[in-house]
């Protein structure tokens, strides 16, 4: 069973803070204002943003449809502005600002000076202001975020021949940090190599006795020298001091210094795939005994080894299976790449419960809160360089800005234990010289200088420049590999149309859902049938995504964009054996009835399961205990009942009314009844049924956050009804809002195989929160939901995000005390109507003059 009370840990510019630590971390998200278009002079104080979109952070320009692919989406200028006054702590401290990320090339300036320029729109930069920002006052940060195509900086190729989007903006959380002017440095502030902040390392991991290292870095950014003590404290997950250590010394004004402790640990609770227990590094800086600086590193006490023929071991054990996984895009429907930290802890629980043990990133860095979810899943997660089928050999800098971005990537996961390889070759491109592929080589063991790192790519020249490991390497290598993208190319009728039979949409029924999960099922086989060397292998893809080159979507995840589940799904997920056990997903023994009962369904009933046996049981008969075909290297293949259902047979039921109409299956463990599932046949559509499917992640109340709610169709015994076509219109009352756009089919959206998802995003007040679906003639439905308070401290103004135009449009509010008008509309209602009117008209003109200019621009 999933834990119910397992509470998100999301990280902070790679660590975590401590409650009362004279460094604090502040979120810098909510309360912006947005333009999408070049703005002359808006780096400015002065500049006057009053007719700006208001936008919280994440943001990802627009609110795009279902359908984002084919170069539909912006690419250009953005700008962005916020004004903020420092809170009290901060006064005479130092302050950092750190971006996640900003799509493209992000300019910063803090009221109207310069501070930072990123190139890149996978990974974070930092930038300390403390000069620039004013201690009382007003402030304002302004950042110019451009998502154009560059072959200057990697992925370099433009996005009409890009097989993702470069969904601009800035799509990942913004922080400022507040540090005494003593402090451990930042570790995108330090060129230090292998160094700058804390990073802990793993020598040896064992059951008695493992070994680390820990660098620490402190700074002195003070006018006077300092003398101070560095206190490591080894934590467990539970908070418990294991080891101190203690080592002083001085520095002069502008100087700092690198510490390195080794820590010998007896008897650990080590990290694996199967049990991710996680310690704490907590480091304090102390001068005359008062803490000056301190916080937490989270790793796992883990050791990697890639032995050839013998395979992959972990803490000098071999693991026992094979992996199997997924590659992940971050793209999710309507908001692009800006997903908050939420959607990405649901995206890791979901491929995790459903199977996953691995994730390949493609083909760049995914985010902080995706990662942190890694670690404490076990689900292992290859880091990728940003690139793919694209070098630029015209100009230099390109090759200089890659191996720039595999430092950068190292440095910021080089923490955590889920990290499996560091895919540091430009993905799929052929021509790329075999001097950078070197290059980028040493700099992963040059930031990583201890065991466990693997540089892997994908082309054969990076077995000449001395790569660790190999993707799709052949038995004679010697080396370890894994299959890094399976299960679809081969379906493809053509690069054209791209249509293939993995490619399919769930409203497209259950045939076409079971299409897909019979070729999952049949490419399972060989992955399981390969030597240890090939350790495992990651299907193409796990979750649909957004193409630039083509006008659909990648139509062949596992989930699709909403994040609902396909057939295949639970095909992979019942590859788990049915004593499994990992906090925080659903595990244990499982049956899957892949029909539909209704009267387009197949005869064979399909079932998916991880028990040795499985008893079939239709209109109160039972058909038959079948067990899974044994000439297969699949864990647990699908069983098919053949010729059990005939739809014929409903209709005597109904005339003789006798009989439950249903369909049970029943999984078996020596004999003995394990779980089961029941399919029950939909009668007459009758209403709607929320749902909140927030895999028990809460929603924050911090302007950005938000959770799915799925309308399901149902009959009037609330069973549903997959085959039901109804436009779903959603409603909110309480601080939160509806995200939805001008024609992106949002609200109201057509249910898509019985079932509508609207997302609800929360403001920056926590409180109760009312969902209602409605559709003309079937019973409406409501929910209550509650967001709660943010755990980090936020700096916004709320003032400041009132502005006159909005990208949110406001949220339809409930009544709930009629549905319908009790009367005649009296003259100051019709007046206000015709205001409204005018008003769309006057947006809808706006929005028709953007689309003109946007394809004027393309041309």
């Amino acid at each position: 069973m999933r834990d119910e009370t397992k509470v998100p840990q999301y990280s902070t510019a790679g660590f975590y803070g401590i409650e009362g630590s004279p460094r604090q971390v502040f979120t810098f998200n909510p309360c912006w204002r947005f333009c999408k278009g070049d703005a002359i002079g808006a780096q400015n104080e002065s500049f006057d943003d009053s007719d700006w979109e208001a936008a919280a952070l994440p943001h990802g320009l627009e609110i795009l449809g279902e359908n984002a692919s084919g170069m539909r989406n912006y690419q250009g200028v953005a700008w962005y502005r916020k004004r903020f006054t420092l809170p009290e702590s901060m006064k005479n401290k130092r302050v950092v600002v750190y971006f996640e990320a900003v799509m493209g090339i992000a300019d910063v300036w803090i009221n109207g000076q310069s501070v930072a320029q990123h190139l890149g729109g996978y990974l974070p930069f930092a930038a300390d202001i403390t000069e620039l920002v004013r201690q009382d006052g007003n402030n304002i940060i302004a950042v110019r975020a451009d998502n154009s195509n560059d072959p200057l900086y990697p992925p370099g190729k433009p996005q009409e021949y890009l097989d993702f989007t470069y969904l601009g903006g800035i799509y990942r959380d913004v922080y400022l940090i507040e540090t005494e002017t003593l402090h451990v440095t930042h570790d995108l502030l330090s060129g230090t190599i292998a160094g700058g902040g804390v990073f802990v390392a793993v020598q040896d991991a064992e059951e008695d006795r493992s070994e680390l290292v820990v660098r620490t870095e402190v700074i002195n950014e003070g006018t006077a020298s300092r003398r101070f003590t560095l206190r490591t404290i080894l934590e467990s997950m539970e908070g418990s001091v294991l080891i101190v250590q203690e080592e002083s010394a001085e520095l002069q004004p502008g100087e700092s210094k690198q510490f390195e402790q080794q820590l010998s640990v007896k008897n650990a609770h080590l990290w694996h795939p199967d049990d991710p227990y996680l310690h704490f590094i907590r480091t304090e800086v102390l001068e005359d005994v008062k803490i000056v600086d301190s916080f937490r590193t989270r790793f796992g006490i883990r050791l990697f080894e890639m032995r050839g023929d013998d395979g992959f071991f972990v803490n000098k054990e071999y693991i026992g299976y094979k992996l199997s996984g997924v590659n992940r895009h971050q793209d999710y429907a309507y908001v692009g790449n800006a997903l908050p930290n939420s959607g990405q802890w649901r995206d890791a629980v979901l491929l995790r419960e459903g199977g996953s043990n691995v994730v390949r990133a493609a083909h760049y860095p995914l985010d902080p809160a995706f990662m942190d979810a890694c670690d404490e899943l076990g689900l292992l997660v290859t880091v990728a360089t940003p690139g793919w089928q694209f070098y630029n050999h015209e100009n230099p800098i390109f090759e200089q800005r890659v191996i720039e971005d595999t430092r950068a990537m190292v440095r910021r996961d080089r923490n955590r234990p889920a990290v499996l390889l560091w895919e540091t070759a430009l993905n799929e491109t052929e021509d790329q010289p075999i001097s950078m592929l070197k290059e980028l080589h040493r700099v992963v063991h040059e930031e990583f200088p201890f065991p466990g790192a693997f540089s892997c790519a994908d082309v054969d020249s990076a077995k000449l420049a001395g790569f660790d490991f190999y993707y799709h390497g052949s038995m004679e290598d010697e080396k370890c590999s894994l299959t890094r993208e399976y299960g679809d190319g081969g379906e493809v009728d053509n690069f054209g149309s791209q249509n293939a039979i993995t490619r399919v949409k769930r409203e497209w029924g259950e045939q076409a859902m079971l299409n897909q999960a019979r070729v999952r099922a049949y490419d399972l086989k060989y992955i399981y049938n390969t030597p240890p060397k090939r350790i495992g292998a990651t299907l193409w893809c796990g979750i649909d995504h957004q193409r630039g080159y083509h006008p659909d979507p990648f139509l062949g995840g596992v989930l699709d964009v909403y994040r609902m589940p396909r057939y295949s799904y639970h095909l992979f997920k019942s590859q788990y054996a049915p004593d499994y056990k990992l906090s925080g997903i659903n595990t244990g023994p499982m049956v899957y009835i892949a029909h539909e009962i209704s009267q387009v369904s197949g005869s064979d009933v399909t079932v998916f399961t991880n028990c040795e046996e499985v008893r079939l049981t239709w209109l109160g008969e039972i058909v038959g205990t079948l067990k899974p075909e044994e000439d297969t290297d699949v864990p647990h293949p699908p069983i098919v009942f053949p010729n059990v259902f005939d739809f014929h047979e409903i209709s005597s039921i109904w005339r003789n009314r006798t009989g439950q109409i249903e369909m049970v299956a029943e999984g078996l463990i020596g004999g003995e009844v394990v779980c089961r599932e029941v399919k029950t046949y939909s009668e007459w559509l009758a209403g709607i049924k929320l749902e909140v499917d927030d895999v028990n992640v809460a929603l924050t109340a911090d302007g950005s956050d938000f959770v799915p709610v799925r309308a399901v169709l149902v009959d009037h015994k609330g069973v549903p009804k997959v085959l039901a076509d109804e436009y779903i219109h959603f409603e909110v009352e309480g601080p939160a809002e509806i995200i939805e756009g001008q024609h992106v089919g949002a609200n109201p959206m057509k249910t898509q195989f019985g079932v509508a998802t609207v997302f609800i995003r929360a403001t920056t007040e926590a409180g109760e929160i009312r969902v209602r679906a409605s559709s003309h003639g079937i019973k409406s439905d409501q929910i209550v939901l509650r967001s709660t308070e943010s755990d980090l401290p936020m700096i916004f103004d709320p003032s400041y995000a009132v502005v006159e135009n909005t990208s949110r449009p406001s949220s339809t509010k409930l009544s709930f005390a009629a549905e319908q008008p009790s009367g005649p509309a009296k003259p100051e209602e019709i007046s206000k109507l015709e205001e409204q009117v005018k008003r769309l008209q006057l947006e809808l003109t706006s929005k028709e003059q953007d689309i003109m200019e946007l394809k004027g621009s393309r041309k």
